[in-house]
């Protein structure tokens, strides 16, 4: 009778295909799922998706290669890793996929620039010139309604001052 794949059966599954996927050494795999180290090698080998196998391999020029390819190699990454989870009904971890994919495609737009993080544009009237221009011909055109320059003037004064 054959052997059951004690990784495949483990219920952290998906999280030690990520973790193999990502490179992370057998051992350390091991040690945190409480698995054997060559029960890890066994399943890599024997039992990972070829999708998920694919993307072990080794990445191209690695830190060398320009901000932007290491961005869509990513991207493609996540793309080939989605198609696997939904493929094979895994809806958690196509969701987890999906963010991850998102914050690829959020850090492509700020690179490019097509995506920028701005403050909001906050504007003083008080101190525009349009707004001084029109409040001098409104205190001038008053000058002949001393009460009435007097009342509106207070009134823009107050409104200045946050009132």
């Amino acid at each position: 009778m054959p052997r059951v794949c004690t990784v495949c059966v483990h219920p952290e599954r998906e999280a030690i295909d990520a973790a193999l996927v990502s490179g992370t050494a057998y051992t350390e795999i091991a040690r945190t799922h409480e698995v054997g180290r060559e029960a890890v090698r066994r399943h890599a080998n024997r039992h990972l998706s070829a999708a998920l196998a694919a993307l072990r391999a080794p990445t191209q020029a690695g830190s060398r290669a320009p901000l932007s390819d290491r961005i869509e190699t990513l991207i493609a990454r996540c793309e080939v890793m989605f198609t696997a989870a939904a493929s094979e009904g895994r809806t958690a971890q196509a969701l987890a996929v999906v963010k991850e994919l998102r914050a690829c495609l959020e850090l492509a737009g700020r690179a490019s620039g097509e995506l920028r993080d701005q403050p909001a544009v906050v504007v003083n009237l008080q101190t525009s010139p349009e707004w001084l221009q029109v409040r001098a011909v409104i205190l001038t055109a008053l000058m002949a309604y001393p009460e009435a320059r007097a009342a509106v003037s207070g009134r823009l004064l107050e409104l200045e001052s946050g009132q």
